[in-house]
């Protein structure tokens, strides 16, 4: 089965939807299938990547009078190379909408995974703007078949004009036989040097301003306990400037971009992860949290309650809540019990989550629905006969 990924936004670009269809387009391939990533050149950067699959690339739209419809060109002549079997857009808008384009012209089958910032709405209730968002609801109402990687994504979805019996959910994922098992071994070692542990990207959504001043309350109690940020963004100036005005600046480090296996290493001899969002669509970063063998204090927001199950594999807290959120991590940093058995609990989902397992739900869904689309191809022949 030769599938095409559609995306606005990959490789070199790093971020969460970038690492999702890299690692379907690997799972992909270890089960027999040919992926294919759709995705923009991004300017100003090298564009080479090493991976095992065919990155085709295209411009950015350039001419106001055919929009987005100019993607349709380049889709089309890959198509007409590679004769695609599905096309899987991730994002309504744009991939989703010129994929209900390119359907009608090739026939292929199409499938609509959201990934959280494509269906953000504004103060009125927009996507964009009522035009744009009015074109997200026919492409949702004309897919297929929508994924939703969570509950509270399902629920925008229905929202936005899906039907319910086109929307599957399929969480996101992780590899998670690249995480050792660290079972005790993080106790002891971050007992030596302990720390706890934010990944991420630095931007104002993702609550760090919280986290820091949460730590700020603990603090003076806990000499020696370090916070390490990992991630970089828009926000780091800010971040840097709030640490020192909090007196803190001595206990927190920014790490930077952390990947591969520094970033496992990282999780494994932290004493727990802090995922702090105003909101968050999934959070795969707490998957790998619980592959490496600790627990988690985030916020009840979100897909983040369809993974962490307060009081059993970590704790949720509410948003924006500083106090709330130190007395949480106060637990933890005094009951080294309670953090094994939060951590032994989170790795009894790894299975759930594997991304292994997770390809072979999507391509269960290539196959129904490209089934769907031979059946409604034979009705139509037998109606015209």
């Amino acid at each position: 089965m030769k599938v095409c990924h559609f995306t606005y936004s990959f490789f070199p670009i790093v971020g969460g939807m970038e690492e999702v269809i890299h690692n379907i387009s690997i799972s992909m391939l270890s089960q027999g299938c040919k992926p294919y990533v759709f995705a923009p050149s991004v300017r100003g950067i090298n564009n080479r990547l090493n991976v095992p699959y065919n990155v085709l690339r295209y411009s950015r739209p350039s001419s106001r009078r055919f929009g987005l419809r100019q993607l349709l060109i380049p889709l089309l002549w890959h198509h007409r190379n590679y004769h695609f079997d599905v096309l899987h857009c991730h994002g309504v808008y744009p991939p989703g909408y010129v994929g209900a384009l390119f359907h009608k012209i090739s026939g292929v089958p199409f499938v609509i995974t959201p990934h959280g910032g494509d269906i953000k709405t504004n103060h009125k209730g927009y996507i964009i703007n009522q035009r744009v968002t009015e074109k997200i609801m026919r492409t949702f109402a004309s897919a297929p078949a929508v994924t939703a990687i969570s509950s509270d994504i399902r629920n925008r979805v229905l929202k936005l004009g899906a039907p319910n019996d086109k929307i599957h959910i399929i969480p996101n994922g992780v590899f998670t036989d690249n995480f050792k098992t660290a079972s005790m071994c993080h106790e002891k070692k971050s007992q030596d040097n302990p720390y706890i542990a934010y990944l991420g990207r630095l931007e104002k959504v993702k609550g760090i301003d919280t986290l820091l001043q949460a730590f700020s309350i603990i603090n003076k109690d806990y000499p020696g306990l370090k916070l390490k940020i990992a991630g970089t963004g828009k926000e780091i100036s800010n971040l840097r400037t709030l640490a020192e005005d909090l007196d803190i600046s001595n206990e927190i480090d920014f790490l930077g971009i952390v990947q591969g296996n520094k970033k496992i290493e990282l999780l494994q001899n932290a004493l727990f992860l802090i995922c702090p969002s105003k909101y968050e669509s999934f959070g795969v970063v707490i998957l790998e949290a619980f592959a490496s063998g600790i627990p988690v204090v985030a916020t009840n927001v979100g897909g983040i309650t369809d993974i962490v199950k307060d009081g059993e594999n970590g704790f949720l807290v509410e948003p924006d809540n500083p106090q709330e959120l130190a007395e949480k991590i106060i637990i933890l940093l005094h009951n080294t019990a309670l953090r094994i058995t939060m951590a032994q609990n989170a790795q009894k989902i790894n299975n759930i989550y594997n991304w292994n397992n997770i390809a072979k739900e999507y391509i269960n869904i290539y196959l129904k629905t490209g089934l769907e689309k031979l059946d409604s191809d034979t009705r139509g022949k037998a109606a015209l006969n």
